[in-house]
């Protein structure tokens, strides 16, 4: 009789565990696998449980590259900074309130360049594990482009368009004063400095005749408040000093016209509904 109680005892024990162990069961799901943000500015990485049950209690770690080195480890009801990586103190923290609903995304500031990269997000509720991956990528944009007057060895003349500190290579092009693309005539070159930003370089040959050139530098990231770096250079060899005034006059008052006809088609859309 006291065997077949203990038996008893431990199958509703073990029928107890599994129903423990199957409630708190889980998975890490996230909208997207890759964020994208911009140097300098904050992002969140967002991750939550699904079925979303209370992670107060779990532990919750986001790493990189060592599962000992995170960027931000949460246990015991609180963020521990023990053996939180340095460069990443101060900048990480999770959503406390929102933990009771599953949601473990993490919210990194003023993000830098070194930030990018593959990032792990790892749950443990004591009796269950999961763990998922979330890329971040950072862009940088480089400052205005410049345009130098050169030659090459076989007497070549040619102008280059140079800029520094882009995190990913620009789109890059090339037109003449009359508005033609021109780029398929240059070639782009690219070096990374000693903190990993790009150097570009679109070197384009030129004839010997008058001609305003301009070169254009945009991300490739379809995001449109980013800015985009254009310089305008005169090419006038041989060419009166009146005709540079008049031809850049001439460039400027286009661009002026332009930009007044964009701000009067925004107020003309603005007041339609009105």
């Amino acid at each position: 009789m006291m065997a077949q109680k203990r038996w008893n005892c431990f199958v509703f024990f073990l029928l107890h565990i599994k129903h423990v162990v199957w409630t708190q069961r889980f998975q890490i799901v996230s909208p997207s696998s890759t964020v994208l943000v911009h140097a300098g500015e904050d992002v969140i990485l967002p991750a939550s449980l699904s079925p979303a049950i209370n992670a107060q209690g779990f532990e919750v770690r986001w790493f990189r590259d060592s599962f000992n080195s995170p960027a931000l480890l949460y246990q015991d009801f609180q963020i521990v900074p023990e053996h939180q990586i340095h460069s990443y103190k101060g900048r990480t923290t999770l959503f406390p309130e929102e933990l009771l609903n599953g949601n473990i995304s993490l919210s990194l500031q003023d993000v830098r360049v070194s930030d990018g990269g593959l990032y792990r997000c790892f749950v443990d509720s004591g009796l269950w594990h999961e763990e998922a991956d979330i890329t971040l990528n950072v862009e940088v944009l480089g400052g205005q482009p410049s345009i130098s007057i050169g030659s090459t060895e076989d007497q070549q003349t040619r102008l280059e368009c140079k800029v520094d500190k882009w995190g990913t290579t620009p789109d890059v092009t090339w037109r003449d004063m009359n508005g033609v693309d021109v780029t398929s005539e240059s070639s782009v070159t690219e070096e990374r400095d000693n903190e990993g930003l790009l150097r570009v370089s679109s070197v384009i040959p030129i004839k010997q005749e008058f001609n305003v050139f301009s070169c254009l530098m945009r991300s490739k990231v379809p995001r449109p408040d980013w800015h985009s770096g254009l310089t305008i250079y005169i090419f006038s060899p041989g060419v009166p000093g009146w005709s540079v005034v008049f031809w850049l006059s001439l460039l400027l008052y286009v661009a002026v016209a332009a930009l007044l006809m964009f701000q009067w088609r925004r107020m003309r859309g603005a007041c339609r509904p009105c």
